[in-house]
């Protein structure tokens, strides 16, 4: 099992959540250290892989979190020598697959070194397609990846990502409240500017503009690590939503939602707030089947929903919030998809 554990932005806090979340059922760290050298020798590297697969056994299979950013041929030579000196395989866990998400910047790539050059979209079908099995958000990005790439290994889909909590965050009901709260990039929210003056909000994240601070009904409350950020949390309901508009779901972001669980998700659900999701979100229908929130078409519809809301109907909702909360923040899915993903790429006769 393979990621990066030396970063602590959000960015990196799935793939931390994830590498615990394996070596509790058992599996081995497999250390990478990330660096980015272009020009490193065949020498150099084949020194660097003896020391990384030390440890690894024949029939071994490493489950490789990726995007990875270091050189991209340092991972073709890892995976190229697992399959011919260990006889093992290789899971690719898909965090992102970015030629999905910037899709037209990823069509004008057309010159950059797929091995060489640590941010070339080219790399992507490249690297991806030489794993033995992927894990990917869900149904629907499984069958853009199967299209994108002619994948013909397993794919497993995972569902919602993990997220651990700090040792002394306590797990409470949540308060009753009619407000929103939004956690993420403000910057990329340009939304938030449009919301109504009738809604209330809580804004967590990087310093906002003037414009939003001056709004009456929008509470500031400061930019957190993402494992202190659910402890200050007390209520209402979280909004999970990507868009360039407030009258409609438009974007690159909200295209790829449409494929993608987005970690946010996660975050809401582990504090038991019900949630707020784009009616076409890949996410949408495991929210409303399990009875965690709603999915809606635009923002527009959410606030007539909680305005009608009462704190019987919250509290209702409140037994099954606690036990998906208890089952993301104990990784149940990330363990699930994991050993269902090592089963495939390792039977003869698999299901997968």
């Amino acid at each position: 099992m393979a990621g990066d554990v030396n970063n602590h932005t959000a960015l990196f806090k799935a793939r931390e959540d994830y590498s615990a979340d394996l070596i509790e059922a058992g599996a081995q760290p497999f250390d990478v250290f990330i660096y980015y050298w272009r020009d490193e020798s065949e020498e150099s590297l084949s020194s660097r892989l003896d020391g990384m697969l030390a440890g690894f056994k024949p029939g071994d299979t490493l489950i490789l979190q990726l995007p990875l950013f270091i050189r991209p041929l340092n991972l073709k030579r890892l995976i190229e020598r697992i399959h011919a000196n260990y006889g093992g395989k290789v899971i690719g866990l898909v965090h992102d697959y970015y030629p999905l998400w910037h899709i037209e910047a990823a069509q004008a790539d057309t010159e950059s070194d797929p091995w060489l050059d640590q941010s070339s979209y080219r790399t992507y079908p490249a690297l991806f397609s030489m794993c033995d099995g992927l894990i990917v958000h869900s149904e629907r990005y499984k069958e853009a990846l199967q299209k994108e790439l002619n994948f013909k290994g397993p794919i497993i889909t995972q569902g919602p990502f993990s997220y651990h909590l700090a040792p002394n965050d306590q797990i409470a009901t949540p308060k009753f409240e009619k407000k929103l709260v939004f956690a993420g990039s403000i910057s990329k929210a340009a939304y938030l500017s449009d919301v109504p003056k009738s809604w209330h909000l809580d804004v967590f994240g990087g310093q906002p503009s003037q414009k939003l601070l001056d709004r009456e009904n929008i509470n500031y409350k400061g930019s957190f690590t993402p494992t202190e950020l659910p402890s200050h949390f007390d209520g209402g309901f979280g909004l999970v939503w990507d868009s360039d508009s407030f009258d409609q779901a438009i974007g690159e972001s909200a295209n790829y939602s449409r494929l993608s669980y987005e970690h946010k998700l996660s975050l809401y659900l582990v504090k038991r707030m019900p949630i707020f999701v784009w009616k076409h979100a890949a996410s949408a229908n495991w929210v409303t089947t399990n009875h965690l929130g709603f999915a809606v078409e635009n923002l527009a519809d959410i606030w007539p929903i909680i305005d009608n809301f009462t704190e019987k109907h919250y509290q209702e909702m409140q037994s099954r919030l606690s036990h998906i909360s208890k089952l993301i923040r104990h990784g149940m899915f990330a363990k699930q998809a994991a050993l269902k993903a090592v089963l495939a790429v390792n039977e003869s006769n698999s299901e997968w």
